[in-house]
């Protein structure tokens, strides 16, 4: 076999030639022989070497012409394959054939943990020329690791209040006299028609239940005045409740906005709460005030005979 290559020592006195030999046996020991010459040589550490492997020697030689040998590793055509295919499972055998990723056929030993079957992707390791398997190769993805957990957002804090509104006028339109013409003058509500055109009593709030603008209402409740002893006053009467828009008493009647929300009272009723629809709410958030009208004709006590009478109560949340 000729030289590989030449390169010198950083010894100027010494040169250092690189060889391909070959392993064989001599008096039942691996020696290194490099051109027909059976060198004594020294070995790489690790290294496993086999009769007949093909090894890289390095010859170092002196001016003395004394020299030495130095096995550096093996060499093969192309690198070995790190993982390979169960080919064959020959019974009773203490060897396998697997297909390496190369796609040469070898013979192969296995570990005693691993039981072979033809198919299994495998991982090899090699001594010397010899593959060994050292188990079966997972072809599944890995998990996934699982999502953080969630993150728990409170609750929006929900901020509750209960709210009252006096109100700040009460009065009856009737049209041939206007605002406090119909019987026993200004402050008092009435409904209904009592032979001389149709009557509309009024709470006025001033505005003030817009301070709930953008609220959401939860109740809402008014305490009208103390029934009068007018009209059919000792039988329950219907009174229609509406809501109006106007702030303060206008210079003609009130207009509508929403209602009627109908209830019922009974006769000597004195003040009492009332609940009405949620859906009054959002025209006193406006700015506007209750009113009373329709028949059967009623009565009943304004702020000036009662400060309480037309109280708004509004429970609200945001």
């Amino acid at each position: 076999m000729g030289s590989i290559r030449a390169v010198e020592d950083l010894t100027p006195e010494r040169q250092v030639t690189t060889y391909q030999g070959i392993m064989v046996q001599v008096a039942g020991v691996l020696a290194v022989n490099v051109n027909g010459n059976v060198l004594p040589a020294r070995w790489a550490d690790p290294l496993v070497v086999a009769e007949g492997d093909v090894v890289l020697v390095e010859v170092s030689s002196g001016r003395a012409g004394q020299g030495a040998a130095l096995v550096r590793s093996r060499l093969t055509d192309k690198p070995r394959p790190g993982t390979g295919t169960v080919a064959t499972v020959p019974p009773s055998s203490p060897t396998i054939t697997v297909t390496g990723s190369d796609g040469l056929t070898y013979t192969a030993t296995f570990v005693s943990s691993y039981t072979p079957v033809v198919g299994d992707p495998v991982l090899l390791a090699w001594n010397a020329s010899v593959p060994s398997v050292q188990g079966k190769i997972s072809v599944t993805a890995t998990p996934a690791p699982p999502p953080p957990p969630a993150v728990t957002v409170p609750p929006p804090t929900v901020t509750t209040g209960q709210n009252t509104y006096q109100a700040t006028q009460s009065d009856t339109w009737w049209g041939p006299g206007g605002w406090g013409s119909w019987a026993g003058g200004a402050s008092r509500l009435y409904q209904g028609d009592y032979g001389s055109g149709p009557l509309t009593g009024a709470y006025f709030y001033a505005g003030s239940a817009g301070q709930l603008s953008g609220k959401t209402i939860t109740r809402l409740r008014f305490r009208l005045g103390a029934r009068r002893p007018v009209g059919n006053s000792n039988s329950p009467v219907t009174v229609h409740v509406y809501v109006h828009g106007s702030a303060s008493r206008p210079g003609g009647n009130v207009s509508l906005v929403s209602g009627p929300y109908d209830i019922i009272v009974q006769p000597g009723q004195g003040l009492k709460d009332y609940d009405l629809p949620l859906g009054a709410a959002a025209g006193l958030q406006a700015g506007g005030g209750l009113a009373i009208t329709g028949d059967p004709y009623a009565g009943f006590e304004g702020r000036n005979q009662h400060p309480e009478s037309g109280l708004l109560i509004m429970d609200w949340s945001s």
